[in-house]
């Protein structure tokens, strides 16, 4: 299926002019009888979004083909109802299937005639009601009058989130393209998860009962076990008594995590598996990710997760809602335990990052498996007030919550996937026999109107006063350790040196969209003092305020924020800009520090670009300075702005036969200070 939406989006792409009826074809489908259970049109309609989002396509005829396309797909459905009425039942597949029917009966007798639009956003009913609007005989006039308001609700509601989440990415790699894959990452990590807690529950529940039923028979079979199960399972049973002999044994079972570090050798399955994660999210790393995944480790910090614990179960307590407050308590209090015994026992390194002198072992997580106890046994309290069909959200935050966590931890390099995945496992198991054991015996009910404000006051509460109080620190903490000063003679970087310095912007690993055409060794005030009285300025910050700029359709080239850009996981020290002789395009050169310094002057070697800034034309919801991919004519421009100063041109050899999406003649201009040289 992948391939196949793939090869739609590629065609669609190489071929234009039939793009529209490519948009009114899908939307057609998607909304016709059966067949719309086996469109994802939800899925293309999102790739479409990003094409118009990425200039392949337009976006008003995009929307009327698919308006157009869902007004077709709905009415043939309903025409086809209208014409077969109850004969429709005994049709295949209907015949086979009658709770496809029967499902989209329901729903329309619930609704009536909203139905039609609700319909559209609800999947396994979508392609079914229009057909059984027209079997239980809609008037015509109405049907189409709801029809056509729908499909103009339906198309944009589908196209806009993924031109929206294209204009970000393209905002996001123009940037750090290392954002815009973490990014791309973690929103597939956290939709998988979900779906996965969503499937293991359905299934779950359709089986809860006759699971339950069963292990109390087995246990009346077996006098010794009984009381566990029963301290689980039976209401009518007292549950202090076995569940203290189960905390134990669970306490046991707890310790066989110990086994586990014992395959994590560097040739093993897991061994390998860790390595190759942390190689590949330490390539991701950038100055906005980090922010981002640090601010989110302090979620699962304990001094977080144990304070917002004990703001809640004081309340839980005050209220008198004691077995709730117990059970939680217990939950993270015993899981902590483990998880701390677990680490001594096992004693394993930490990835070479972080200063493991002032961190515990590594394995298992604390961050993963608290974090489970914390969040997952509220979602346990939540759901228990809730009826079943609300369920899944207090476990999809819990969920969301939890995988974050767990992502941070690998991302800043603080635990190996082996860790994370014991900390989860750890935590689970505690929170699932103790939310059973709540579950399944009386306790008096928790006013979610008044409780679930409370959660989500008490973590933002705790998470900002420890973030205000922290973040700084956190961030020096995680940030990744830079390369050791290299010593390089001015006249060996001239003669050749300046060789051995990176030929492009290193962002993501095989794309080479911004060579660097200029080095600098000097002072920076002196570069930028000097080019400053050639007509360069500091162009606007990208604060919140300038970023403003980014949605208005009037403003020129001169009132956007420069973006910063990324190269090896730091943005660039120095930028600076000069009007062009084309009013749309501004030259902006962009400089990092390396790990190079003059042998004798100790002056840091600079490397980064000059290029042509311009804004995008083609989509206007979101605009933004993109650098052109032209890098010869700023070079040249930039030329005329360095008399004065020592220059060397020279030429680089062709990194290999493969052309990059750039247009630059491989030269590069060797800066630096005539009063340091002489």
């Amino acid at each position: 299926m992948e391939t196949a939406l793939a090869e739609l989006m590629e065609w669609t792409r190489a071929n234009p002019n039939w793009a529209g009826m490519v948009v009114l074809v899908v939307s057609a489908l998607e909304s016709f009888l059966v067949v719309g259970l086996f469109v994802p049109g939800s899925v293309v309609m999102f790739g479409i979004g990003a094409m118009i989002a990425a200039g392949h396509m337009e976006l008003v005829p995009t929307l009327a083909w698919a308006t157009v396309g869902a007004v077709l797909g709905d009415g043939t459905s309903y025409l086809i109802g209208r014409f077969y009425h109850q004969r429709l039942r005994v049709m295949w597949p209907f015949r086979k299937y009658p709770q496809m029917i029967a499902r989209g009966v329901d729903f329309f007798h619930k609704h009536g005639g909203k139905s039609i639009i609700l319909a559209r956003f609800v999947g396994p009913v979508r392609p079914l009601v229009p057909a059984v609007a027209g079997m239980l005989d809609m008037p015509a006039s109405r049907f189409f009058v709801v029809n056509i308001l729908s499909a103009l609700v339906w198309a944009p509601a589908y196209i806009l989130p993924g031109m929206l989440f294209g204009a970000s990415l393209g905002l996001a790699a123009e940037v750090a393209g290392r954002l815009a894959a973490l990014l791309v990452i973690l929103l597939i990590l956290m939709w998988l998860s979900w779906w996965l807690m969503i499937r293991i529950a359905r299934s779950f529940q359709a089986h809860a009962q006759s699971l339950q039923t069963g292990i109390l028979e087995w246990s009346r079979r077996h006098p010794s076990l009984e009381p566990l199960a029963a301290a689980l399972l039976d209401p009518n049973h007292p549950e202090a008594r076995g569940m203290s002999v189960l905390t134990g044994v669970l306490l046991i079972a707890s310790l066989a995590l110990l086994l586990i570090p014992q395959h994590l050798a560097a040739e093993g399955l897991f061994g390998n598996l860790d390595l190759y994660l942390f190689n590949l999210l330490q390539e991701l790393r950038s100055p906005f990710g980090d922010r981002l995944l640090v601010i989110t480790t302090e979620l699962g910090s304990r001094w977080v997760l144990y304070s917002f614990t004990a703001l809640l179960s004081l309340w839980l307590l005050w209220r008198r809602r004691w077995r709730a407050a117990l059970h939680w308590l217990l939950t993270v209090g015993f899981v902590s335990l483990v998880t701390d015994l677990l680490k001594v026992a096992t004693q394993v390194q930490r990835p070479p990052v972080l200063d493991t002198a002032t961190l515990s072992y590594s394995f298992p997580s604390g961050h993963a498996s608290v974090s489970v106890a914390v969040f997952g046994f509220l979602a346990v309290m939540i759901a228990r007030e809730l009826r079943s069909n609300w369920h899944w959200i207090p476990y999809s935050v819990a969920v969301f919550l939890v995988v974050a966590i767990g992502f941070s931890r690998l991302y800043l390099g603080a635990h190996w996937l082996s860790d994370v995945l014991a900390g989860w496992s750890l935590g689970l198991v505690w929170v699932a026999l103790m939310g059973i054991a709540y579950r399944q015996h009386p306790a008096p009910a928790i006013s979610i109107k008044t409780f679930a404000p409370l959660c989500l006051a008490a973590l933002l509460l705790t998470a900002g006063a420890h973030s205000t109080r922290q973040l700084e620190q956190d961030l020096a903490f995680y940030r990744p350790s830079t390369a050791a000063p290299v010593l390089i003679r001015q006249a060996d970087w001239l003669a050749g040196g300046w060789v051995d310095l990176p030929a492009y912007r290193d962002d993501l690993e095989g794309l080479r969209h911004h060579p660097f055409n200029v080095q600098w060794m000097g002072s920076a005030t002196e570069l930028q003092s000097y080019l400053e009285r050639a007509g360069w300025r500091k162009p606007r910050i990208a604060h919140l305020a300038a970023l403003v700029e980014l949605f208005n359709s009037a403003a020129s080239i001169r009132d956007f924020p420069v973006l910063p850009q990324i190269h090896q996981g730091e943005t660039q020290d120095i930028v600076l800009v000069r009007d062009s002789d084309d009013p749309a395009r501004l030259l902006a050169l962009r400089l990092w520090k390396t790990s190079y310094r003059d042998a004798v002057h100790e002056t840091p070697l600079w490397i980064g670009n000059v290029s042509y800034l311009y804004v995008e034309k083609r989509f206007r919801l979101l605009r933004f300075p993109r650098t052109e991919p032209e890098f010869g004519i700023p070079l040249d421009l930039f030329k005329r702005d360095l008399k004065g100063v020592g220059t060397r041109w020279v030429e680089r050899r062709p990194v290999d036969t493969a052309q990059p999406p750039v247009q630059w003649d491989n030269r590069v201009v060797l800066i630096y200070s005539k009063a340091l040289n002489e």
